[in-house]
């Protein structure tokens, strides 16, 4: 019938939405399945309500203490035995037909990833097809790839809406690490250079629930958003130039100009007041790496081109970076 397919889902006090995402998976008009969940310390009922699914023998619960999103898609990753893996957050959904579609093109099209699109869900509407993917094989090239589909306007840098190939993540050494958030981005953008292909299908197949309570939300309220993101993108840098990944330290600068738009973007739906943000900015990228990149726009014109933006956008993206290191009072 075809090969295995890992499906990892980490479960943290999730007893509201964990047989929604728990059932969505083992219904799958794909099978061949081992659905790895791992619970991560939870102190609510999420154990009781998972056991009622170990009818399936395809279900496999693994038990951690407290440790963290991070820790729990790691040893999910260790325990996996199929030579596919993916990735579900345990408060989502799936369509029924996900990984039948992203098994059938990752193996007809023999690429490293399969990505579907996905589905913003919200309390009274959704926003469908959320990223307007198109159906195409994409050639993984450095840094046309990463301006053209990682720092567009809505990206698709997810985990859950992915397919991997086992082999490539482990023969990468790739694994997640651990930051407040950020961290599933993170994984994807440092495997990009030991990929060739990709295989992009423009259906909207993952439910991707948005809760005001979620991470990045409390990072934004209580933490330092911009902090956190500037400890990601130097991992990322880092990473690129141990690997002499060139080509993809090549598009770095607009991939800074990404992390401030984020910090812009997520604080202002945390309902923070452009003070706050400006502090935020201020204090979290700082005399940073993040800060230095964003003083080079000499890639923005390249970036506008590739995703069919204006020369005033452009111009205006310049602005936005070095605002951001030399006044981000001047943001607003």
């Amino acid at each position: 019938m075809g090969s295995i397919i890992s499906v990892v889902i980490p479960a943290y006090n999730v007893e509201e939405y964990i047989v929604k995402c728990v059932n969505s998976v083992l219904t799958q008009t794909y099978k061949k399945l081992e659905v790895i969940v791992v619970n991560d310390g939870s102190t609510d009922d999420t154990v009781k309500l998972i056991k009622n699914f170990f009818d399936d023998p395809r279900l496999i619960l693994i038990n951690q203490n407290n440790a963290g999103v991070t820790a729990a898609r790691n040893n999910g990753i260790d325990a996996a035995t199929g030579e596919l893996i993916t990735f579900v957050d345990s408060d989502d959904w799936l369509e029924p037909v996900m990984y039948e579609k992203l098994y059938t093109v990752i193996t007809q099209a023999n690429t490293d990833v399969a990505i579907c699109d996905y589905n913003l869900v919200y309390n009274d509407h959704i926003k469908q097809k959320y990223s307007n993917m198109n159906e195409e094989i994409v050639d993984i090239q450095a840094p046309d790839y990463f301006l053209k589909y990682c720092c567009c306007e809505k990206p698709n840098n997810y985990i859950w809406t992915r397919l991997y190939k086992t082999d490539i993540i482990r023969k990468s050494g790739v694994r997640f690490e651990n930051y407040k958030l950020g961290d599933d981005t993170l994984f994807n953008f440092k495997l990009l250079p030991y990929m060739k292909k990709a295989a992009h299908i423009s259906s909207s197949l993952y439910n991707y629930l948005q809760r005001y309570d979620s991470n990045v939300y409390t990072v934004a309220k209580k933490g330092n958003l911009a902090a956190v993101y500037a400890d990601t993108f130097e991992s990322l840098v880092n990473h690129y130039k141990s690997i002499s990944a060139d080509g993809f330290l090549e598009a770095m600068p607009v991939h800074a100009y990404t992390r401030l738009r984020s910090v812009v973007f997520y604080s202002k739906l945390a309902e923070l007041n452009e003070n706050k943000i400006t502090t935020s900015i201020e204090t979290g990228f700082g005399n940073r790496l993040i800060s230095e990149y964003l003083r080079d726009t000499s890639l923005v014109d390249i970036y506008a081109e590739i995703t069919k933006l204006s020369q005033n956008e452009a111009d205006e993206i310049k602005r936005f970076m070095l605002a951001a290191v030399d006044n981000p009072k001047e943001l607003f």
